[in-house]
């Protein structure tokens, strides 16, 4: 066997596989004899096959048995050819060229694509990473105690009219282009907020004011395109707040001594919840640095299935609020990140492997009993979820990330600028 590897680019590979017919020869004998012994000639007994009906057998059978025998000798070969030049595809690989012909030599051709070879910058010299650290205050206080009161508020009916932040039940009648109802096509009862989603901005003007019994013409975009309805007004709901006093403290936490616990608390909780999200930034910003840092060409077949699986996720979502995932709308972001995740994860591997970062049974084992503590009544829940086959693996690349992420710090500096919250509530 005599084989001729080329480069294609730093990740893609020709590979030409040259056999002579005497290396051949024994294993087309045995495939040709396989046919022949199957082959019953007219007239004759399955097997005996010779003189006029063995030339009748090779006119009719041997195109036959050189394709499969070119399929059999292509598998071998191949994977002979791998062995010998230490090399591991990450991709099936792809028959350019495939010659052969009974008494003389193979000829295959088959590109694939392997890892690329790259270098890593240089990251040991404490790169400075920027980023917006986000203090918590009253504001952000006040709008968790709020949140609380609304899910222990109590609606009740008033006559109206309606104000901003009432719930109304309403019949939704579907209009034609002429304004006529569509037959069937009512909404009973239909519960909204005014003043939220759909229904805040002009919309929610025209609901402001109404009263039980009133009609209101509505065009609402649904499906990126408008749709009109004649909405009547069944009833009107309006939320009360429960007091900020002690029953209302029991009815959170039994524990909390006075309202002052209570703000303390979630202050806290906030701030930890804006530190996590620095901590992702940060993380995100060191990613952004080896991709943009490495000169690497990701392989093709990789950047393919990592889009095709961001599509099956996409969709997912997409079903699970009843929507149709247009994939056009998306193509151009999917490409991009698809291509950087790609990056980021031949970059990750390498990193793991000269940063000697693994994750063992230990370490799941580790985190999933430090789960089961922290929710004591849901042990045997808790296990079966982690140890469960996409789960588990899941986990482990969580675990992996985290190690790593832990270990470049060393090698990161993150100066953040600290920021109120009324910075990050103008963006939104």
């Amino acid at each position: 066997m005599k084989l001729d590897l080329k480069n294609i680019n730093s990740f893609t590979k020709k590979l030409t596989i040259n056999v002579k017919w005497d290396d051949l020869k024994s294993g087309y004998e045995t495939e040709f004899n396989n046919f022949k012994s199957n082959y019953t000639p007219p007239g004759g007994r399955k097997g005996k096959v010779f003189g006029q009906s063995l030339i009748l057998f090779k006119k009719n059978y041997t195109a036959s048995i050189e394709a499969k025998f070119l399929d059999l000798a292509i598998n071998k070969y191949y994977k002979e050819a791998l062995i010998e030049l230490k090399l591991n595809p990450i991709n099936q690989g792809q028959v350019t060229k495939a010659n052969f012909k009974e008494m003389s030599d193979l000829e295959i051709d088959i590109s694939f694509e392997i890892k690329p070879d790259f270098k890593l910058p240089n990251f040991k010299n404490k790169v400075t990473i920027k980023t917006e650290k986000y203090i918590a205050g009253n504001k952000d206080v006040d709008d968790a105690l709020l949140d609380l009161q609304t899910k222990h508020a109590k609606n009740q009916s008033v006559k109206g009219p309606i104000k901003s932040g009432n719930f109304i039940y309403g019949d939704f009648n579907k209009l034609d282009e002429r304004g006529n109802i569509i037959d069937g096509s009512v909404l009973k009862n239909h519960f909204v907020k005014i003043g939220e989603g759909l229904f805040s901005g002009n919309i929610a003007k025209k609901f402001i004011n109404k009263k039980i019994g009133d009609e209101i013409k509505v065009e609402i975009e649904q499906d990126t395109r408008p749709v009109n309805y004649l909405v009547k007004i069944n009833n009107i709901e309006e939320q009360i707040l429960p007091e900020l006093n002690t029953d209302f403290l029991k009815l959170i936490d039994p524990a909390l001594k006075n309202l002052k616990e209570l703000k303390s608390n979630l202050l806290e909780k906030i701030q930890n919840d804006l530190d996590t999200e620095n901590k992702k930034t940060y993380h995100n910003k060191i990613v952004d640095y080896f991709v943009d840092n490495t000169i690497l060409d990701a392989p093709k077949s990789m950047i393919d299935n990592y889009k095709n699986y961001l599509i099956e996720e996409y969709k997912k979502q997409y079903q699970q609020m009843n929507q149709e995932f247009d994939e056009s709308k998306v193509s151009d972001t999917l490409n991009k990140n698809s291509e950087n995740s790609v990056k980021w994860i031949l970059i990750r591997n390498t990193l793991c492997e000269t940063e000697k970062i693994n994750v063992n049974i230990k370490d799941v084992n580790d985190f999933i009993d430090d789960q089961m503590k922290k929710n004591k009544n849901y042990k045997k829940e808790i296990k079966k979820y982690y140890l469960e086959g996409e789960n588990k693996q899941k986990l482990q690349e969580d675990l992996l990330n985290q190690k790593l992420y832990e270990k470049l710090e060393e090698f990161f500096i993150n100066k953040a600028n600290e920021s109120s919250t009324n910075k990050l509530r103008k963006k939104k």
